[in-house]
């Protein structure tokens, strides 16, 4: 196999994993819908700025979703992951915000133009073909984008968004988010439900908030007595009374499971990007074997906090040293697929 056979493979199933995930969010599509794990809306917008540049119809149906849904995506949550995992198609999100600035939406969009954008001169063609070359030329170009340094057709919504489902238990966030509004108590309901107990710290450091807000956020619910509260050494362990909630918010059964996606999609991107450097193109395939296998040991600490059996098993790989590149890309191939059904 070369390394173009296994870019080009690697880079289909990372497409397939944001597609079934954006068509269980609500977007139409022939993809199979994500029901393992409940979806970070944030964290997916942040990595299809990455991926979604090899195909169109992901990014401007994620543009039209965003359109539709944008009061229930958290602007401050997002600044926060990218903050934090400092994802390579942050860029983007001026250019994003810039296209969703309405009247009543102007605000916080601005705000994140404003922090985001970096003033460059530079510009380039949005879009790429699969293989890595610039998408052609468009002819008539938009406006919002190009203030972003990105070039690209003007942005027409093509009605593929649907209302979500709010009983798959995936889309929990969401469901959450229309009931409650945008806060903390979202995350930290749907990190109880998918977790025996939690302590204020952890649930802070897998939502993407502060610690000052969890900890006030679950000391109110608290108070609610539908929460209980066990001190462990010197943490307080908190938990649901009961299934009561568990029955209100995943009526149709099992409840999917917590994934932390921001560090998943991170760990992801961090191989895509060794894959997908130019550079690479007319070295040895040795030289990107080794590049390739850096940029994993790069990512299993993300993988590990992400799914440590998932990288538990790929370091076990790793460590075969007659591993050929075929096989080493069917590893992470697998490795993309557990995070798209399990």
């Amino acid at each position: 196999m070369s390394l173009k056979d296994c870019r080009l493979r690697l880079l289909n199933r990372m497409l397939d994993l944001v597609w079934s995930q954006w068509i269980t969010l609500g977007i139409s599509g022939n993809a199979r819908m994500s029901t393992k794990w409940v979806i970070d809306p944030e964290a997916l917008i942040l990595f299809t700025c990455a991926i979604g540049r090899y195909e169109a119809r992901i990014f401007d149906s994620m543009l039209e979703w965003l359109s539709i849904n944008q009061r229930f995506l958290n602007i401050q949550r997002l600044k926060t992951i990218n903050r934090n995992a400092n994802f390579e198609g942050k860029q983007l999100l001026a250019a994003i915000a810039h296209l969703l600035m309405k009247p009543a939406s102007r605000s916080k969009w601005e705000r994140l133009s404003k922090e985001i954008l970096n003033h460059s001169s530079k510009s380039e063609l949005l879009f790429r073909l699969k293989d890595g070359s610039p998408h052609p030329r468009p002819g008539d170009s938009d406006d919002a984008f190009s203030k972003a340094g990105y070039i690209r057709h003007k942005f027409t919504p093509r009605n593929t968004v649907m209302q979500f489902k709010p009983d798959l238990s995936s889309n929990l966030i969401l469901k959450l988010r229309a009931l409650f509004g945008l806060n903390s108590r979202c995350e930290v309901i749907s990190y109880l439900l998918t977790h025996r107990e939690a302590n204020p710290t952890e649930i802070a450091a897998l939502t993407g908030y502060s610690s000052k807000t969890i900890y006030n956020t679950i000391s109110e619910m608290y108070m609610s007595g539908k929460l209980n509260k066990r001190i462990s050494g010197k943490e307080s362990l908190y938990s649901f009374v009961d299934n009561s909630w568990e029955e209100f918010v995943c009526p149709a059964g099992r409840t999917a499971e917590w994934m932390d996606w921001p560090k998943a999609f991170k760990a992801l991107e961090i191989i895509w990007m060794a894959l997908d450097n130019p550079r690479l193109k007319n070295e040895p395939i040795q030289v990107a074997d080794n590049e390739l296998r850096l940029a994993i040991q790069k990512a299993l600490p993300q993988l590990q906090q992400s799914a440590p059996s998932a990288a538990i098993r790929l370091q076990s790989t790793m460590k075969v040293s007659k591993l050929k590149l075929e096989e080493l890309c069917s590893v992470l191939c697998d490795l993309v697929g557990f995070y798209e059904t399990g």
